[in-house]
């Protein structure tokens, strides 16, 4: 049976609920914020802690170096 005019979706079946994603240069600019306010906590997290605690943790450096451009891809992997 076929559903009459009024109940009728107006949008396509598979557009139902889909935004517009935001334009390639906003995307890449906010991308690369992340990246970079990600790379500074985690910069910021090691100095704090060779000041404090008086010690560089060693095994930390790489892993600030990585987690930036994990949270950035996965940033941008929110609208592909």
């Amino acid at each position: 049976m076929k559903p009459s005019s009024a109940q009728e979706p107006k949008q396509k079946a598979g557009e139902k609920g889909r935004r517009k994603p935001p334009p390639p240069w906003l995307l890449n600019t906010l991308t690369a914020l992340v990246g970079i306010l990600t790379l500074a906590l985690g910069v910021g997290w090691l100095i704090r802690s060779w000041i404090v605690d008086m010690e560089i943790p060693y095994f930390a450096i790489p892993l600030v170096m990585c987690v930036p451009v994990i949270v950035a891809v996965a940033f941008r992997n929110f609208w592909d």
